[in-house]
């Protein structure tokens, strides 16, 4: 929280629905809701198809046409859902950073990797083309890529994927803004540059004392990376809370479900543990609960009822069987 008690980011109620034509919308996101202290490392887990990605554009306002947004996402007190284009664009990198999954296709192939990082500051810092691309090299040495004077004059297919990701990370620190957000950043990586990815991500954001939002499919790097953890599955929250609560002692049978199927080590009589069927799609989501179709504790009434979101001791979660529960309010 902010001297004056107000969160850093505060999303409330928010909805996020694609238009399919004649009128008609499929809701994608529903009653997502959480707030964000500047400083403070939140995690957003679940499957594919769960909405994740959705939700850091909706932040960055950047989703596509068809994507119809309603609710409340606060930065600073200031609703981004009502802000104009032009003062998105004044947000976006001074504010709020992205470091995008698939770097190959979020840098421009025809431009140098110093440039990109450059541009951002002769637009938004008002620094020259000079002065911005010394500033470039300087946050290519943080990011830990070696000879970084050379490198910067480099086009993105001539670097690796674990460098080319690095370069993203300097482009949205660059303007040192107050929230970062990393979708997925190191999906493509193996473990041992995912491992240095990750380091650099925690000592930049910590050094420059920004908030981190991580989405991720992995529990492994949210374990390692967050202090907060929100599950989402079918566009929806399922649990929040201290993630070394969620993960230790999951109070959610989704939750549960996706500890469960972790890789870890195996005989070869053993089978990796899986969730049956698939994430539904948003267009025919099951009755009752989004996960009633999958979960192996259900019973008959979650077939016919949604259940609310609860909360007790900092804990949340959507679940029929959460009895004793007190209602958020």
């Amino acid at each position: 929280m902010s001297e004056t008690g107000t969160p850093l980011l505060r999303i409330r109620d928010l909805q996020i629905a694609i238009r399919t034509g004649a009128g008609h919308s499929v809701p994608v996101v529903s009653d997502m809701a959480f707030d964000l202290a500047a400083g403070e490392t939140l995690g957003i887990v679940g499957e594919s198809g769960s909405g994740k990605s959705l939700l850091s554009l909706a932040i960055m306002g950047l989703l596509p046409a068809v994507a119809v947004p309603a609710g409340e996402i606060a930065l600073e007190g200031e609703n981004l859902l009502r802000a104009g284009e032009d003062r998105l664009c004044q947000i976006r990198g001074r504010r709020i950073g992205m470091i995008f999954q698939e770097p190959l296709t979020a840098l421009n192939p025809a431009m140098t990797v110093g440039d990109q990082i450059a541009e951002g500051l002769v637009w938004h810092g008002g620094l020259s083309w000079t002065q911005a691309r010394g500033q470039a090299v300087r946050l290519l040495d943080q990011v830990r890529i070696p000879d970084a004077r050379a490198r910067a004059k480099t086009y993105p297919h001539e670097m690796s994927g674990g460098q080319r990701q690095r370069v993203g990370i300097a482009i949205a620190l660059a303007q040192k803004p107050a929230l970062m957000i990393a979708d997925e950043p190191t999906t493509a990586l193996d473990v041992t540059v995912q491992a240095e990815v990750l380091d650099i991500l925690d000592d930049l954001t910590r050094e420059y004392e920004m908030a981190l939002i991580l989405v991720s499919h992995d529990l492994g790097v949210i374990a390692r990376m967050c202090e907060r953890t929100v599950v989402m599955y079918a566009g929806r929250r399922m649990e929040e809370g201290p993630t070394r609560d969620v993960l230790t002692a999951p109070a959610n049978p989704y939750t549960r479900a996706l500890l469960s199927a972790m890789p870890r080590r195996v005989t070869d009589a053993d089978r990796l543990a899986t969730i049956p069927g698939n994430v539904p799609g948003f267009g025919d989501l099951p009755q009752g609960c989004v996960f009633c179709d999958r979960c192996p504790e259900r019973f008959e009434a979650c077939s016919k009822h949604e259940p609310a979101w609860m909360v007790r001791d900092g804990r949340g979660q959507r679940c029929l069987k959460a009895e004793g529960m007190g209602a958020e309010r």
